[in-house]
């Protein structure tokens, strides 16, 4: 996560790393989307 978090802030996003985060967060809770778009390991905000 800390190296994808890296990744995206170098490349398209250098305003900070909430809203990546928030994102990678949301992706993985089966509630918020639709979709589950990521594996999420550890505490991703489940219900």
């Amino acid at each position: 996560s800390a190296r994808i978090v890296g990744d995206v802030i170098g490349k398209y996003h250098p305003h900070g790393d909430f809203a990546v985060y928030a994102t990678i967060v949301r992706m993985a809770q089966n509630f918020a989307m639709r979709y589950v778009l990521i594996d999420g390991q550890g505490n991703f905000g489940s219900v």
